[in-house]
């Protein structure tokens, strides 16, 4: 499975690949989290109990 690190505190997860759609969850720096897939600015992401998207240049590790 493919993984990466969240490095900015108080990131937010989306449930829909866009800022102005429903806010998730919020992530602490140095959260890891679980890529599901990937598109060009978002990635779909699960930690802990949340699963949504992410943008993508809050996540450090073989993000693609």
């Amino acid at each position: 499975k493919k993984s990466a690190i969240n490095t900015k505190n108080n990131s937010i997860i989306y449930k829909k690949p866009t800022i102005f759609s429903k806010p998730i969850a919020k992530l602490e720096s140095g959260r890891l989290v679980l890529i599901k897939k990937c598109k060009i600015k978002w990635c779909k992401i699960t930690s802990g109990k949340y699963s949504g998207w992410i943008e993508k240049n809050y996540l450090w590790g073989k993000v693609k």
